[in-house]
């Protein structure tokens, strides 16, 4: 099916979203550690409150996931830290 987003209605996005949230890809293979990725740098923790991820630099200000200089183990941990950081900044940055 072939159609611009603005044309499908509530049940061809269902539809689709059953369809993303289904799709499997096999692990075929992994490369050396030398092609390792690894990121470093973002917000400094120190200016960001531990408990609430607001700036304590600039009020209302709430970050989440890669932007802080956070560094963990490949393997999945920095999609937690993603959904995690989001869900604590979202329940404490208030709401309009």
């Amino acid at each position: 099916m072939q159609a611009p987003v603005s044309s499908l209605n509530d049940k061809d996005i269902e539809m689709l979203a059953d369809k993303l949230k289904d799709w499997n890809f096999e692990v075929v293979g992994t490369t050396s550690w030398k092609d390792s990725q690894v990121s470093l740098g973002g917000i400094n923790t120190t200016e960001i409150g531990p408990y609430t991820l607001e700036s304590t630099i600039v009020p209302d200000l709430f970050f989440a996931g890669e932007v802080m200089d956070v560094a963990g183990e490949s393997g999945g941990y920095n999609l937690q830290w993603s959904w995690s950081t989001g869900y604590l900044a979202g329940s404490t940055a208030p709401s309009e």
